[in-house]
């Protein structure tokens, strides 16, 4: 038996599963299967091309992609896709074995695994997301709208192209400000602060403080065929034993088979409508009511300040020293110093989506890397009733859709916030898919009764919802061949 290797090969990862881009603006391509045999066409030339980039590219490569008239581009595929290209029967299997929410899909998924219900049901969602519509995820990034539109058009001409229909509706992502160092989201909150770090991909750094070290992921937290961070490999896909078992013949199936799967990775695409105006009218509501600024009240609410820095016990403005010149160094914490909630409170967004070292919650982690971009225009006071659409085009990737993603939605963000002694029983205050406004918000104060917001509306819809595998680069050009080996 030959024994996959331990760590992942770069050239073989898409790039945008372990690096973000630091480029200004996205473009996703939501397509349609209507001809297979010339959609894997199309995916052939995009291969032999070397269009996808991979984890080996460096900012530099990414930047110099220009000079040759191209952008970043990755491509995902959801299992009806897979299905509609025509992949072979063994490979759809294994996915209905090992990921049940892939094969099911997020649009059945959505009610009762990602809390959409009400104006973010799937029945409402855009049709681009309609099972039998979303098939193909296509992601390209650049800084200029002009170099989006050259490449697009490229993409259009190459043939096999007519064999994908959506190209006239892609989903637009822009950047709030062009400052890469200071990047927000709409509600006025900080965006990439935090980026989980992978073993053989990134460095092992310590805390500026030199407490502890950054915590490195094992590769299988996001990449299928490697053990994750409780060395678990639920890919090998092999029989680990010399001796052959009966009970696990249904995990031995044809040579290359595995080599399919490894260094891809699951990804949830998720485009979220925000609703600013409500936002900013709920949080100036209870700053008038508890005497307190309007960021006091959005930072309890996202755990974090306007400038990003974790809220601590005690603090009722903003640390007036300056930030840090590095972003992720404000991600260096965690509860230890704050057991009861008395700064970021247990119900606050990034408390739930990343809980750290409470001692309540289990110990398996739910990390996700998270690939998003606004999009709209920032909110101005003066606008409209009826302002324009701005929200999130939000880019999870996870090796288990069903215990990092779904379980953060569902569990963490839509259920009762964890904590001894919380008293709250609101959904996640930004994200959450309030149904009930009498529920509670705790805000933990030593020395005084907690603090409770109520009047909760959901400030976020759900538009839409797709559930697609990014595979890798040898695993790409199978689905070119309908699974079968390059020649």
């Amino acid at each position: 038996m030959t024994a996959p290797p331990a760590d992942p090969v770069k050239a073989e990862v898409q790039r945008l599963v372990v690096y973000s881009y630091t480029l200004n603006r996205s473009r996703h391509f939501v397509l349609q299967v209507i001809d297979p045999v010339a959609a894997r066409d199309f995916l052939a030339g995009i291969v032999d091309k070397g269009l996808i980039t991979n984890a080996s590219l460096d900012d530099n490569d990414v930047q110099s992609l220009k000079k040759d008239g191209f952008c970043p581009l990755n491509i995902g595929f959801t299992y009806r896709g897979l299905e509609k290209l025509q992949l072979r029967e063994p490979y759809l299997r294994v996915f209905q074995e090992k990921a049940k929410a892939f094969a099911e899909g997020a649009f059945l998924r959505a009610a009762r695994r990602l809390a959409d219900t009400g104006p973010s049901a799937a029945e409402r969602w855009e049709e681009c997301f309609k099972l039998e519509h979303a098939h193909v995820l296509l992601a390209m990034h650049a800084d200029e709208e002009r170099e989006l539109d050259e490449v697009a058009e490229t993409l259009e001409e190459m043939p096999g192209a007519a064999g994908l229909d959506g190209w006239k509706t892609p989903l637009e992502g822009c950047h709030l400000t062009t400052n890469r160092k200071e990047r927000t989201v709409h509600f006025g909150l900080r965006d990439g602060i935090s980026d989980p770090a992978i073993k053989g991909f990134h460095e092992e750094k310590a805390w500026r403080d030199g407490s502890r070290k950054l915590t490195l992921h094992a590769p299988g937290e996001f990449l299928l065929g490697y053990r994750n961070d409780d060395q678990f490999n639920p890919w090998l896909l092999i029989n680990p034993s010399p001796r052959p078992n009966p009970w696990l013949l249904p995990l031995n199936p044809a040579p290359g088979l595995a080599e399919f799967f490894r260094n891809g990775s699951f990804a949830a695409f998720r485009k979220m409508e925000q609703h600013e105006r409500e936002f900013r009218d709920f949080v100036a509501k209870w700053a008038t009511k508890r005497g307190v600024t309007a960021e006091y009240v959005r930072a309890k609410l996202a755990g974090r300040w306007d400038d990003g820095r974790v809220v601590k016990p005690g603090e009722q403005q903003a640390p007036s020293d300056p930030t840090p010149a590095d972003a992720a160094e404000m991600d260096e914490f965690d509860f230890a110093d704050d057991p009861r909630g008395e700064g970021c409170p247990f119900g606050s967004h990034i408390r739930r989506m990343n809980p750290r070292t409470d001692m309540v919650v289990p110990a398996r982690s739910r990390s996700l890397i998270r690939r998003s971009m606004p999009y709209g225009p920032p909110y101005q006071e003066n606008e409209s009733e009826k302002g324009p659409r701005r929200g999130l085009l939000g880019l999870f990737f996870c090796a288990s859709l069903e215990d990092q993603f779904e379980h953060l939605l569902a569990e963490w963000g839509n259920a009762n916030p964890m904590g001894p002694g919380n008293l709250g029983n609101a959904k996640d205050p930004v994200i959450g898919n309030h149904e009930n406004p009498a529920a509670i918000f705790d805000i933990p104060m030593k020395g005084e009764k907690a603090r409770q917001l109520d009047g909760f509306s959901p400030f976020v819809t759900t538009c839409g919802t797709l559930y697609a595998f990014f595979p890798s680069l040898t695993a790409l050009s199978r689905i070119a061949r309908c699974g079968r080996p390059a020649p």
